[in-house]
Formats: C-alpha cells, sequence, structure tokens
C-alpha cells in the first residue's frame, strides 16, 4: 500500500524520532528549536501543498512552482531566505524517503535557490501615522484597534519595542503596573502556538510603559474573566497566547482602521519604530539593552533615521564640538 507524503511528514522532526535518533548516532545534534522549527516547515507549508500526494509522484517543476507563489499563511510575502529554508525541510524529507526506497531520487535536487534579499526590508512608521494609530483617547484607542485586548497589546508594543513573542508569553504576574515595569524574560518560541522559551537573543530585557499604556492594561484585565496572575494576558482563555497570525491580522485591522491599508507595516515595524525614535532620548548602549540585543551593531541595523532624526540624535555632539572649537 502506497503511503502519502503527510504519512512521512507527520512529527518528523520530533525530539527522539526516527529522523533525530539517526542524526545523534552520525554525532549530529539538534536542538529543540531546529527540530520544532523544521517540522513547522512541514505542518504549515509542506503538509498542506503536497501531503495528500504519492511522494514518487511529485515532480522538481511542481515544487519549483508551488515556491514562486508562496506566501504566510495570512497572504503576506516570504523573504526568499525563508524559501530556502522551507526548501531545505523539503529536501531532507526526501533524503530520507529516498534511503528507504520510497523515492528514486531526491526532486528538490536542483532547484535553484531565492535570493537572500528581503522582499519587504522593514523600516519605521512615520509619527504622523504613529499619532493616528494610538491616539490619545482610550475610546478612539479601542476603536482604531477594535478591542481593548489589541489596544493594550499593540501599545506594549509600541513602548517597549519588543518582539511579538516576547509579548504575546506575558502573564498578568509578569508587570508590575505601579512601577510601569515588565521584565522580558520569556517568549512563545517561533513556528509555534504555546511552546514558551527564553528571549531570542538570550538576554532579560527591561520594558518601561507609558500611563497610558498601563491604564489599557487595566482596562482589558478588568474586562477578561481571564485575569489572574497566571493567566496569559493576550489569549482568548487564558491558557494559551494569541497567534502569530491573529497578532498580524489585528494589527492590519488597525491600520485598515486609519487608512493605510496600503502600508507594508508588521508589527514589527513597530519595534524598529522605537530603535530609531529612541535615538533622540538615549544612547545607543541604552538603546541595545532595552531592545533585548548583545551587540550594538545588531541594533543599529534596526535604526532608520532621517535627516531630522538624526541631527536631534547628534545634536548634543555638535555642541561639544562647538565648545571646542570656540577654546
Amino acid at each position: 500500500m502506497l503511503n502519502n507524503l503527510a504519512y512521512y511528514c507527520r512529527n518528523f522532526f520530533s525530539a527522539g524520532g526516527n529522523w533525530e535518533e539517526k542524526m545523534r548516532m552520525k554525532g549530529h545534534y539538534y536542538p529543540r528549536k531546529y527540530l520544532v522549527g523544521r517540522q513547522g516547515h512541514l505542518d504549515i507549508y509542506i503538509i498542506p501543498a503536497f501531503g495528500s500526494c504519492n511522494p514518487a509522484e511529485i515532480k522538481r517543476r511542481n515544487i519549483d512552482q508551488w515556491l514562486l507563489h508562496l506566501t504566510k499563511p495570512d497572504g503576506g510575502s516570504l523573504a526568499g531566505a525563508t524559501k530556502n529554508k522551507i526548501m531545505y525541510t523539503m529536501s531532507l524529507v526526501f533524503e530520507e524517503l529516498r534511503d528507504l526506497d520510497v523515492v528514486d531520487q531526491n526532486p528538490v535536487k536542483g532547484i535553484r535557490a531565492f535570493s537572500k534579499n528581503s522582499v519587504n526590508p522593514r523600516g519605521i512608521i512615520d509619527k504622523e501615522f504613529m499619532n493616528r494609530l494610538f491616539p490619545n483617547s482610550s475610546n478612539e484607542l479601542i476603536k482604531v484597534w477594535n478591542s481593548a485586548m489589541w489596544a493594550a497589546m499593540m501599545s506594549v508594543f509600541k513602548d517597549t519595542g519588543s518582539r511579538p513573542g516576547e509579548v504575546r508569553a506575558l502573564k498578568w504576574a509578569d508587570i508590575d503596573m505601579d512601577k510601569r515595569f515588565i521584565p522580558f524574560r520569556k517568549a512563545v518560541a517561533s513556528g509555534t502556538s504555546d511552546i514558551i522559551k527564553g528571549t531570542k537573543s538570550g538576554t532579560i530585557k527591561a520594558g518601561f510603559l507609558t500611563f497610558a499604556t498601563v491604564n489599557s492594561l487595566k482596562e482589558w484585565r478588568c474586562l477578561t474573566s481571564h485575569n489572574i496572575d497566571t493567566d496569559f494576558i493576550f489569549s482568548a482563555d487564558g491558557k494559551k497566547p494569541v497567534s502569530a497570525v491573529a497578532v498580524i491580522r489585528a494589527f492590519r485591522r488597525g491600520l485598515e482602521n486609519i487608512g493605510a491599508a496600503d502600508k507594508p507595516w508588521t508589527p514589527y515595524w513597530l519595534r524598529h519604530s522605537f530603535g530609531t525614535y529612541q535615538m533622540e532620548n538615549l544612547n545607543q548602549d541604552e538603546i541595545m539593552r532595552l531592545m533585548g540585543h548583545n551587540s550594538t551593531v545588531i541594533t543599529r541595523g534596526y535604526q532608520h533615521p532621517d535627516n531630522d532624526i538624526l541631527y536631534r540624535s547628534a545634536e548634543r555632539i555638535q555642541q561639544k564640538l562647538n565648545l571646542y572649537r570656540e577654546q
């Protein structure tokens, strides 16, 4: 009896599974994050497209055409580097199927890799639109984001410049409302819905909230029935964080509500905006610490200052130069 591709792909990269055990015997050890990411490629992209197919009948041209038009689950563009990772995951599966005599050859072999240039390079959201996304009035803020939960979540993104996975992982006990302070210690693992791990860089970083954001959080806590310390803050049931796709969809709805549906912005643009606008107030070491980076070199990659921001951030240097030159 012939099995379809989904049969072989289910739990292919599971810890302790046949493939992982085989790799260990060959001296290759993969962290859980790697295995989860590879299995995510199978579950999210490959199985929905080819799961019902006989592996021996999948041709190289079928895979190549599929990759050309592949998008994120929410319809957003996929970077070439991400498509290359998905293609490599598929190749690993077919190499194993070849060893099992399920297929004669690996159809992924010979497909040309995509350019690693970003499809939609990130930048910053200009201040006019930031003001429209985050109005001072609580009622207007909720109107933009359609609910108190999304209003509070997006405000945390804006205030802290945190990664989406870090904010999704927050529980009520994590926030000190009196100090307006969040120690970000964990995040939802990429490609998963509820696996909690450390932050991407492994650092613990500080987040400081405005009074308006604290009030939004308090309002959401009053409205939701899932408000004990151990509940996830941004959740439908308190037990499982909202999904990454749900966050993106909520952000897109907010853009539509302010007449910016044509913009390419995602929640991650709020992180880049934070790193850029704080150049006017903080030095690079301070911004690096707040963003949870291990190097200011990485931080500078998140900064996209225009001439005005660049001048204001360097104005104190000009003042020092002027004092020196006037001596």
